[in-house]
Protein backbone atom coordinates (compact mmCIF):
# COMPACT_ATOMS: atom_id res chain seq x y z
CA UNK A 1 0.00 0.00 0.00
CA UNK A 2 1.40 3.36 -0.39
CA UNK A 3 1.03 6.35 1.09
CA UNK A 4 -0.48 9.28 -0.56
CA UNK A 5 1.36 12.21 -0.96
CA UNK A 6 0.93 14.63 2.55
CA UNK A 7 -0.22 18.01 1.30
CA UNK A 8 1.66 21.07 3.16
CA UNK A 9 -0.47 22.70 5.77
CA UNK A 10 -1.29 26.30 4.92
CA UNK A 11 -1.08 27.06 8.61
CA UNK A 12 2.14 29.28 9.20
CA UNK A 13 4.71 28.80 11.74
CA UNK A 14 6.00 30.27 14.72
CA UNK A 15 4.23 33.89 15.46
CA UNK A 16 1.12 33.88 13.75
CA UNK A 17 -0.99 35.71 16.31
CA UNK A 18 -2.46 38.94 14.95
CA UNK A 19 -0.84 42.33 16.64
CA UNK A 20 -2.94 45.12 17.56
CA UNK A 21 -1.89 48.69 17.78
CA UNK A 22 -2.88 50.61 20.93
CA UNK A 23 -5.31 52.61 19.26
CA UNK A 24 -6.89 49.24 18.03
CA UNK A 25 -7.13 47.97 21.72
CA UNK A 26 -8.75 51.00 22.55
CA UNK A 27 -11.42 51.27 19.97
CA UNK A 28 -12.29 46.84 20.99
CA UNK A 29 -12.24 47.64 24.95
CA UNK A 30 -14.63 50.92 24.35
CA UNK A 31 -16.79 48.21 22.25
CA UNK A 32 -17.01 46.10 24.98
CA UNK A 33 -17.68 48.58 27.42
CA UNK A 34 -20.76 50.23 25.60
CA UNK A 35 -22.30 47.13 24.98
CA UNK A 36 -22.22 46.07 29.20
CA UNK A 37 -22.88 42.91 29.95
CA UNK A 38 -22.02 40.45 27.02
CA UNK A 39 -19.76 42.94 25.56
CA UNK A 40 -16.23 40.94 25.65
CA UNK A 41 -18.13 38.29 23.56
CA UNK A 42 -19.24 40.32 21.29
CA UNK A 43 -16.16 42.08 20.62
CA UNK A 44 -14.41 38.57 20.21
CA UNK A 45 -16.89 37.91 17.42
CA UNK A 46 -16.77 41.52 15.91
CA UNK A 47 -13.15 41.82 16.01
CA UNK A 48 -11.76 38.90 15.75
CA UNK A 49 -10.10 39.01 19.22
CA UNK A 50 -9.05 36.21 21.70
CA UNK A 51 -11.60 36.13 25.06
CA UNK A 52 -7.85 35.60 26.47
CA UNK A 53 -6.51 38.53 24.74
CA UNK A 54 -9.09 40.84 25.45
CA UNK A 55 -9.13 39.92 29.40
CA UNK A 56 -5.74 40.51 29.61
CA UNK A 57 -6.11 44.23 28.01
CA UNK A 58 -8.56 44.61 30.04
CA UNK A 59 -6.29 43.86 33.54
CA UNK A 60 -3.43 45.14 32.40
CA UNK A 61 -4.43 48.89 29.94
CA UNK A 62 -3.70 48.17 26.52
CA UNK A 63 -0.12 49.01 26.90
CA UNK A 64 0.33 45.74 28.32
CA UNK A 65 1.40 46.73 31.59
CA UNK A 66 -0.81 46.56 35.07
CA UNK A 67 -2.86 50.01 35.40
CA UNK A 68 -1.80 52.38 38.84
CA UNK A 69 1.37 50.39 39.21
CA UNK A 70 4.23 52.04 41.07
CA UNK A 71 6.57 49.82 38.90
CA UNK A 72 5.50 52.08 35.80
CA UNK A 73 5.67 55.37 37.85
CA UNK A 74 8.83 54.50 38.80
CA UNK A 75 9.97 53.40 35.07
CA UNK A 76 10.73 49.82 35.87
CA UNK A 77 9.75 47.53 33.38
CA UNK A 78 8.81 43.35 34.14
CA UNK A 79 12.64 42.28 34.14
CA UNK A 80 13.98 45.52 36.15
CA UNK A 81 11.54 44.65 38.65
CA UNK A 82 12.25 40.94 38.75
CA UNK A 83 16.44 42.23 39.69
CA UNK A 84 15.22 44.40 42.25
CA UNK A 85 13.03 42.15 44.12
CA UNK A 86 15.68 39.77 43.89
CA UNK A 87 18.09 41.73 45.24
CA UNK A 88 16.18 42.90 47.87
CA UNK A 89 15.40 39.50 48.90
CA UNK A 90 18.86 39.11 48.87
CA UNK A 91 19.40 41.75 51.74
CA UNK A 92 16.70 40.75 54.00
CA UNK A 93 18.38 37.65 54.25
CA UNK A 94 21.59 39.08 54.82
CA UNK A 95 20.16 41.41 57.38
CA UNK A 96 18.33 37.98 58.99
CA UNK A 97 22.40 36.49 59.27
CA UNK A 98 23.43 40.05 60.94
CA UNK A 99 20.83 39.78 63.53
CA UNK A 100 21.80 36.43 64.46
CA UNK A 101 25.77 37.10 64.00
CA UNK A 102 24.86 39.86 66.65
CA UNK A 103 23.04 37.96 68.95
CA UNK A 104 25.43 35.54 69.45
CA UNK A 105 28.13 38.23 69.86
CA UNK A 106 26.13 39.63 72.51
CA UNK A 107 26.22 35.90 74.03
CA UNK A 108 30.10 35.59 73.56
CA UNK A 109 31.25 39.08 75.11
CA UNK A 110 28.96 38.91 78.34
Amino acid sequence: MKKSASKKSSRKKGNTGKRYSIAERREILAFADKIGRGGITAACRKYGVSYIALRRWMKLGVNGIPRGSRAVKAGLDGRKLRRVKTALAGLKAIKRQLTVLQRALKELSK
